[in-house]
């Protein structure tokens, strides 16, 4: 765990240091969501179905801009190979990553929630906190298929390309049942009726993250 905090440290100070991913990623999600609200036009009350579809595509868009830096970043400089053959196993390497991305997404919904709420929150019974659950779980998910996937792209010419054709036909099954978890909570529905829809999410995350932890060490080795 000394070593993952270690390397989870030195993305971030990185990351803070030129705030590329961030930056980009928010500035992006928040685009998304102004022109999906210019869209449906002034006044229009939108479902809570929907509402969750609209956050839903704003959050997935934006949070693969950061997923590519990540590796990109260790590629270019040829940082890979030294992260390989130092003490840090690859297990660890993928878990530090994936934690890194985790942390970039919440920063960046950190900004996006809000202003999706002042730009579609008009109706709806439930607020930002009630989005957290499904938030965590998704973004847990996500962040482990993602890091396992921008692994397997950074090390072609076309990743940005790339990693997008992987990933969304993996998450799929994620994002369908996130948008129905938070289709619920945005209509005010109690935590415990969420609980069928929340659980599978819990399940699909630890599904990618043990498979990502296994696969990770042969996939950058290939790469």
């Amino acid at each position: 765990m000394s070593r993952v905090w270690f390397l989870y440290r030195k993305d971030l100070r990185i990351e803070f240091r030129k705030k590329e991913s961030v930056a980009s990623m928010t500035f992006f999600g928040a685009l998304v969501l102004v022109i999906l609200n210019v869209a449906q036009g002034p006044g229009r009350r939108l479902t809570p179905e929907t509402a969750a579809g609209v956050l839903w595509v704003a959050v997935i868009f934006s949070a693969v801009l950061g997923l590519g830096r990540v590796f990109a970043r260790e590629r270019e400089n040829g940082c890979i190979s030294a992260l390989l053959v130092s003490p840090a196993s690859p297990g660890t390497v993928f878990t530090a990553k994936a934690l890194v991305n985790l942390t970039l997404m919440l920063l960046s919904q950190a900004v996006l929630v809000p202003v999706f709420f002042v730009l579609f929150g008009t109706g709806l019974a439930g607020g930002p906190l009630a989005l957290v659950p499904s938030l965590l779980l998704v973004d847990a998910g996500f962040s482990a298929a993602g890091t396992l996937l921008s692994a397997v792209s950074a090390g072609t010419r076309r990743n940005e390309v790339l990693l997008p054709i992987l990933l969304f036909p993996l998450i799929l099954p994620l994002v369908a049942l996130a948008v129905k978890a938070t289709g619920g909570a945005l209509a005010g529905r109690p935590l415990t009726e969420l609980l069928p829809l929340l659980e599978p999410l819990a399940a699909f995350g630890l599904i990618y993250a043990a498979a990502g932890y296994l696969l990770f060490p042969f996939v950058v080795r290939e790469g």
